[in-house]
């Protein structure tokens, strides 16, 4: 059985155009609410949610919700798209995750480049004071460096002196 509140939030975090006064809004559902929502959304398998609910979850992020919230994240991870699966990395940045990083990692393979984009730019803060790391994002561009597909990717290592 559906409940009209969690319809409500929902259709809130998956519309195309939201104003910052309705993303306000969203403190006065109650925490049952927010829960269930996120609840609903880990416990979604088909069809996946779209990445604007999933990065719009983290406004409704309560104690009792984490763990749910997690669990769609990296239940996400590997969606079939490719907004889910950026806005899933940085939620699980927003939520400290503790691998965070050897997510990035990972998602340096996708073959989409705002993910690919999102994983660096999660992994560039470190990146200067981790030889290792350096030396994967440099292949990384040379890997990328000549497909306009990449060009945010490329970019943003570029602004990030990755030729040096």
């Amino acid at each position: 059985m559906s409940n009209p509140e969690v319809d409500q939030l929902y259709n809130i975090l998956n519309a195309d155009a939201v104003t910052p006064a309705t993303l306000e809004g969203l403190k006065d559902f109650n925490a049952d609410t927010k829960n269930q929502l996120v609840a609903r959304v880990a416990g979604t398998l088909e069809p996946p949610p779209s990445g604007k609910v999933l990065a719009r979850l983290p406004l409704i992020l309560t104690d009792q919700n984490k763990a749910n919230m997690t669990t769609a994240f990296l239940v996400n991870l590997g969606s079939p798209y490719s907004d889910a699966r950026k806005a899933s990395l940085y939620g699980l940045q927003k939520l400290q995750y503790p691998t965070i990083a050897e997510i990035a990692l990972n998602a340096l393979r996708d073959n989409n480049d705002q993910v690919v984009a999102a994983a660096c730019d999660l992994l560039l803060p470190t990146a200067k004071q981790d030889p290792q790391l350096w030396q994967l994002l440099q292949q990384l561009y040379a890997l990328h460096k000549d497909d306009e597909r990449f060009y945010l990717s490329k970019t943003l290592l570029e602004a990030h002196d990755i030729l040096k």
